[in-house]
Parts: structure tokens; C-alpha cells; sequence
């Protein structure tokens, strides 16, 4: 007979994570609830899903695209069958929009307490739309014809069409924003005085930086953005046979793809650094480099020259030192290595930083950026806030609404509000009954359009996941958020766990190694208990693996620390 310590261990328990939760979650910049929307997919509650998305973020079409998706870089499936495909989840039920989300979540009564943001780039129309929630009415002033910002005119139609961008913007607008296009703002004494509470600086990072070489001013030297811009106001543009792009990150090689798409017929990009270090998402590259782009890497532009109605591109070949402040190895030249490039066009796409007038008389850092409380977003005038890449320099559109999130915070206490913007736009789970899991197989392959069918032309190159391949890829999901549960009156002894396990962290399937012990109880041959080590990080994969269902994630989501256990 089992003693009653030994029955206890039998016993149904739960295995908390240490954590505060799911590591996607974590390292979304805003915070969305990831397993959430993956778990209501996977039942087939695509309205529910989209509902969750939204409650931190306005633009689940335009993340569902060109996010650089740090989520799916902490998924715990990494280094298994591939991490979830939660951006193009998030497309996927973006592109099932009903409309049900917009029922939930009411705009708070009128406050009228005015506030201007400047600029209409991702961190403006964020921190606009939740003000306008909240009940303040809010002016946007955009100095170009239509809104978006580098979403608008630096983010090409194969990657973002402008009608997609659009309708979020209009939905954004629905809450009552008023937004003022080809209206710059040079002086916020101005709006102080015609009575606006708070401003918000989000004028981003809209000019290309200078290469900082003898001859890039001559014709033919392109700027990336300039270039981009044009392209999406549909304007006719030619780069000539022969092109050089200058830079490794988004902007360079869509440079280069535009290019390829303008009728180029050889398309260069010279990059400083290795591949590995490039900024780029390595999932554009990889289309680049496929769509025909070739790559130069480990070079540096030392000089342009005009030649015979053309240019010649003068560079030195690198090589990676010590590392820099990004921890990437400092590119040094190798005395003695000059080579150059005869072309039609070179583009510069080194990099993007804000414009001199958008800097309002406000301290700057280096690249003129400027400076922010980075809590808070306040400025050094009363009553001033500013963010997104104007503060932080050229990142991500993610980072950006993050960025916007948090103005948007600070300048509502700032009016007297309680800072309280989360939404709670989907109704809550209606018990997870989860239940033992499967392996259910790879990360699924997202669909692209053939190479053959997008040049020339700016048709859009990724496509949306099929529904059952999507439900199918959300059950992939380790539910990182949910605790694994333990019924070791139904463990075999089998070792299955301990295998996944070790593998996981050893890349090898060695049961000693793993961080989940299986024992045997004592005078009894089929009888098991189940216990975990203190480098469990709760990844799940033991639950996932069970054949018996001694293991399986359940319940509620885990709570954040300073809610208790």
C-alpha cells in the first residue's frame, strides 16, 4: 500500500513557471497576449483572435506583414520544429476582419483637453487613436499629402499596398482624430497658444544620412527614400541597367527590389559588414537574393566618379575587428584592396535620421535625435512629449506603436487621466480545456508569389495562410502562458518527456540531462512520480510530447508577478 506522501505525488498538481509569462509575449514591444490569439485560432474564433491583437495595437494588418516579429525570435520552438508563424497569423485574421471588435471597448466621455501630435507615422496614429479613446480630442498634423508616415511612403506595395494601410487608418480616424494633411508645423509656441493641453513629436526619421564621400552629390546618386517615395506616389522612375544600392538594413534592400522592379537588370548592394550582421530581416534578403539582387558584402564606398556618362562607384574591401557598441564586429579596411563598380545609379541607404526642423529648439543626441525621458517621453517644456524614431532613430514599426503606447500613457496622466489605455476588446476564455497535446508537425511554409509573376510589377509577394493550414499552425503553440499540469497516476514511465527534454537543451537525446526526472515509486513496478529542476523554463515541450496525458497544459493563464501566485 502507498503511503500518504506517495498518494499526494499521484495527485493532479500544477507546475508554475517562475516567469512572468509567455517569452513572445515578452518580447513583443506592445505587449500583445500571443498565446491568446494563438489558442482562439486554433478553435476556429478568428473574430475573438483579432479582437485580442487589437487590444494593443491599431494596426494587425500592417504587423500581420512587415513586422520584424522579436516573438517568433523568442518562440521556445526555435530550435525544434521552427518557431510559431505568428506574424502571419496575425495577417491571417486581420484579413477576417468582421467588424465584431469595434462593439467592445467604448470611447470615454469628451474631456476637452486638446492635443496636438505632429506627425502621422505609426507612433503619432497610435498614441492619437487611444487618446482619442480616452475622450480627448486630437489634431494630427502631417506635412506630407496623406498620412502614414515611412508606412506610407518608404514601405513598398509588394510588402505593404496602400489600401491595406488605408483602412486602418481609417479606423483609426473613426474615433474622431482630426487629421490635418500638408500642414508642417514650425513652432510649438503656436500650438500652445491656440489651446492645445499637450503636444506629441512623432516626426520620425524621414531623411536619408549622407554617405559622407567625395562625389555624392554628383548625378545619378540617388537617396534611398527620396527614391521610395516617389515610387509610391506612382511617379515614372528610371535607374538605368546598371544599380548600386549602399547599406544593409529594410530600407536598402527595398531599394534594391524596387529597383529589380523599375526594369534594372543588374542590381548590387554593397554592405560593409557580413551578411550575419546585417539589420535587414534576413526573410527580405533571402527574397532579394532570389528575385536576383546580387550582394557585395564586407565593402565600403570610398568615393563616386563620373565616367563616360556614367559612375564609378570606388569602394575598399573590410574586414570584421573588434566588436562595436551594437556588439557586431567594427568593419576595418584592408590597405591595399580598392575595386570599384561602373553604373548608371547609386542609391544610398545608410541609414535615416530626422530632420533638422523637426527638432523644435529641443535637446538632441548624437545622429539628431532627440531627447526623451525614456519612461516617460517628456521634454524639457512643459507639456511636450515626443517618441518613435525621432527619439530612438530608425527602428521598427512595432517599436514605433510601442513607442506611441507609451505617449499616449504619460500625456493622458498628464491631462488627469489615470494612464489606463488597455482595452479589453474579446470576451474572456470560457475555460481553456486543452487537454493532452500531439506533436502536430513543422512550421508551416508561407505561401509567395512565384519570382516569375512579380517583376516587373509591385504585386504583393506574400500571401496569406490557407485556414486549415493556419488553425493547424496556431496548435503548435506551446501555451507558455498556461501552467502543465501533472496526473502521474496515468504516467507509463515511458521516458518520452525526458528524451524531448534533453534534446531541447542538448541537442541530444540524453534522459540524464533533462529537466524533468521521471522516478519510479518506491515497491511499486508501474507507479511514477514526476518532478522538474530549477533550469525548467516551463517551454512545455514534455507536455506537448506525453502519449499518456500525465502531462498537459491547462487551467488559466499564469498570473504576472505582482499579481501573486
Amino acid at each position: 500500500m502507498l503511503s500518504s506522501d506517495e498518494q499526494g505525488q499521484r495527485r493532479a498538481t500544477a507546475y508554475k513557471e517562475p516567469t512572468e509569462g509567455a517569452p513572445c509575449s515578452l518580447a513583443c514591444p506592445a505587449g500583445i497576449d500571443i498565446p491568446r490569439y494563438l489558442r482562439l485560432i486554433g478553435r476556429g474564433r478568428f473574430p475573438e483572435a483579432l479582437a485580442v491583437i487589437r487590444e494593443k495595437i491599431p494596426f494587425p494588418s500592417v504587423c500581420g506583414r512587415i513586422c520584424f516579429s522579436p516573438c517568433e525570435s523568442a518562440c521556445r520552438l526555435v530550435a525544434l520544429d521552427g518557431a510559431v508563424a505568428i506574424r502571419a497569423l496575425k495577417r491571417f485574421v486581420a484579413e477576417r476582419d468582421t467588424g465584431a471588435w469595434k462593439q467592445a471597448g467604448p470611447v470615454a466621455r469628451a474631456t476637452g483637453k486638446r492635443i496636438a501630435i505632429i506627425g502621422s507615422g505609426p507612433a503619432g496614429l497610435t498614441a492619437a487613436y487611444y487618446l482619442a479613446r480616452r475622450g480627448h480630442p486630437v489634431t494630427v498634423f502631417e506635412a506630407l499629402p496623406q498620412p502614414g508616415g515611412m508606412m506610407r511612403w518608404a514601405i513598398p506595395d509588394y510588402r505593404l499596398p496602400k489600401d491595406v494601410l488605408r483602412t486602418e487608418i481609417d479606423h483609426i480616424q473613426s474615433t474622431g482624430i482630426d487629421i490635418k494633411t500638408n500642414t508642417r508645423v514650425d513652432s510649438l509656441g503656436q500650438l500652445l497658444k491656440t489651446g492645445h493641453q499637450a503636444i506629441f513629436i512623432a516626426t520620425g526619421a524621414g531623411r536619408t544620412a549622407k554617405m559622407g564621400v567625395p562625389g555624392e552629390e554628383l548625378p545619378g546618386v540617388v537617396d534611398c527614400l527620396a527614391l521610395l517615395r516617389q515610387v509610391r506616389e506612382g511617379k515614372k522612375v528610371s535607374l538605368g541597367d546598371r544599380v548600386v544600392v549602399v547599406g544593409g538594413g529594410n530600407s536598402a534592400i527595398d531599394a534594391a527590389r524596387v529597383a529589380l522592379r523599375l526594369g534594372s537588370r543588374q542590381v548590387t548592394l554593397v554592405y560593409r559588414r557580413r551578411r550575419a550582421d546585417m539589420p535587414a530581416s534576413q526573410l527580405e534578403v533571402e527574397q532579394a537574393l532570389y528575385e536576383g539582387v546580387r550582394m557585395q558584402f564586407l565593402a565600403s564606398p570610398s568615393g563616386i566618379k563620373g565616367v563616360n556618362r556614367a559612375l564609378r562607384l570606388e569602394c575598399i574591401q573590410m574586414r570584421p575587428g573588434g566588436l562595436d557598441e551594437s556588439g557586431r564586429p567594427r568593419p576595418e579596411p584592408v590597405a591595399g584592396s580598392e575595386f570599384g563598380f561602373e553604373v548608371d545609379t547609386v542609391i544610398s541607404a545608410i541609414g535615416q535620421v530626422p530632420e533638422p526642423s523637426a527638432t523644435f529648439g529641443l535637446p538632441t543626441k548624437a545622429g539628431g535625435t532627440l531627447y526623451a525621458d525614456p519612461d516617460t517621453l517628456v521634454t524639457p517644456i512643459a507639456g511636450v512629449f515626443c517618441g518613435g524614431d525621432v527619439v530612438s532613430g530608425p527602428a521598427s514599426v512595432i517599436e514605433a506603436i510601442a513607442s506611441g503606447r507609451k505617449a499616449a500613457i504619460s500625456i493622458d496622466r498628464h491631462l488627469g487621466g489615470s494612464g489606463a489605455i488597455d482595452e479589453t476588446l474579446a470576451p474572456p476564455e470560457e475555460g481553456a480545456g486543452l487537454g493532452p497535446w500531439v506533436p502536430v508537425g513543422d512550421r508551416a511554409v508561407l505561401p509567395l508569389l512565384p519570382v516569375s509573376q512579380r517583376l516587373p510589377g509591385f504585386a504583393e509577394v506574400e500571401l496569406s495562410l490557407p485556414e486549415e493550414v493556419a488553425v493547424q499552425e496556431a496548435k503548435r503553440c506551446l501555451r507558455c502562458d498556461l501552467p502543465i499540469l501533472i496526473d502521474a497516476a496515468k504516467c507509463a514511465g515511458c521516458r518520452t518527456c525526458e528524451l524531448r527534454c534533453s534534446f531541447r537543451y542538448q541537442q541530444a537525446f540524453n534522459p540524464s540531462r533533462a529537466n524533468i526526472g521521471i522516478h519510479r515509486l518506491v515497491g511499486a513496478d508501474t507507479e511514477y512520480a514526476i518532478s522538474f529542476t530549477s533550469d525548467c523554463d516551463d517551454c512545455g515541450i514534455c507536455a506537448r510530447y506525453c502519449p499518456y496525458g500525465a502531462l498537459s497544459r491547462d487551467g488559466a493563464p499564469m498570473p504576472k508577478a505582482s499579481e501573486g501566485v
